[in-house]
This record gives structure tokens, sequence and C-alpha cells, in this order.
């Protein structure tokens, strides 16, 4: 067991990685400033030089990178990580990590198991399929806080990231979700891996 300091993106993402860590029998650590993908791809390099003695899980959202595969990033960000730091990449965002445990995705959004995808990391905007996904659900309080208002700019409910974080601590099942995430079966298993 090893306490694991997190460097995210969001709220959303700190939430998922907290239950990954403690799913694979780890305590974790502090989540750093979760000011979006641009901060770590500026900052990972200080992070690597204290992952001498830190363990840290960096997780970035693959279609934020620009780059052609999940594993140009790492070589191209770290060409030469510290053991400790585990830089995930996560195909394509979070939200596919989310609609990977079918399931419990489709109970929280009270709609039925056959509207969810088999392979949510193929899809071309996983976030914006959960939310057409939160569309057609049975519940009111689950499409107003979800969805974006009629007419709004917003890309999400106003209660996007409180609804899906309490989904995460509540009712996500990693382990359900490993398979069919492959890249978050990559990450497990890089933490399961770590001493």
């Amino acid at each position: 067991m090893a306490v694991i300091h997190m460097i995210v993106e969001g709220v959303l993402d700190e939430a998922v990685a907290n239950r990954i860590i403690v799913e694979t029998d780890h305590t974790p650590g502090p989540c750093y400033p979760k000011k979006g993908f641009t901060y770590i791809k500026d900052k990972i390099k200080a992070f690597n030089k204290s992952a001498v003695s830190i363990n840290y899980l960096a997780l970035v959202d693959f279609m934020d990178t620009g780059l052609p595969c999940p594993g140009a990033v790492i070589t191209t960000w770290l060409p030469h990580r510290q053991p400790r730091m585990l830089l995930r990449v996560v195909v394509k965002e979070i939200e596919s990590w989310l609609l990977a445990d079918r399931e419990n995705i489709a109970n929280f959004l009270q709609i039925a198991l056959s509207k969810i995808p088999d392979r949510p990391e193929g899809l071309e905007d996983p976030k914006q399929a959960l939310i057409n996904l939160a569309r057609t659900s049975k519940s009111k309080r689950i499409r107003a806080a979800l969805v974006p208002e009629e007419g709004s700019t917003a890309s999400e409910g106003r209660l996007y990231t409180s609804e899906l974080s309490q989904f995460v601590n509540q009712q996500w099942d990693p382990a359900n979700a490993r398979r069919n995430a492959p890249s978050l079966e990559r990450c497990c298993l890089r933490l399961q891996a770590l001493a």
C-alpha cells in the first residue's frame, strides 16, 4: 500500500482518481490544483522531478493532447519518467471511464442498459454522448442536473460535475468499468504494480 498524490484536470477527475487509488489498495494523497489540461502539460516535468520520493497519479484526457496516440503523450511529455510517476492517458476523456461501468451508469441515468455504448473509448466525444444519454432519462432531476438549459451557451448542466462526482463516489464500480475501458485497465494494473 502506498500514498499516491493526484494531478488531475478537474473535480470529476479527482473523484475518479480517488476511487481507483482506493480500489487498487492504496491511499489517496493530496490532489494538486485542478486547473485543467494546460496546467498538467506545463507542470508535469516539475512534478516528475519530485517523483523520486513521491508517488503520483496524473490523469489527462487524450482528446485534449492533439497527439496521435496515448503512448505518444507519455513519451513526448516525459521521456525520462521517474518510476513513481504514473502519467496515465484517459481514452478519450474521463466520461469514457464512467460510461464503461454500463450497468451502474444506466441505473444512475435511469435509461435502458441497451442505450449505453459497449466501447465508450471509441466514442468521438464521450462527454457529449453522456449528456445526450441524460437527455433521454426518465428522471426530470437527472435531465435538469446534467443537460444544459435550452438556449444556454453552457456545454453541460449546472450540476453536471457535482452529480457525476456523487455517482463516482457512491455507485461507479471501477472493476466493472475496467472490462470496457482498456485505458482504465492499464491504469489500474500500473497502480496495482506500484509497491
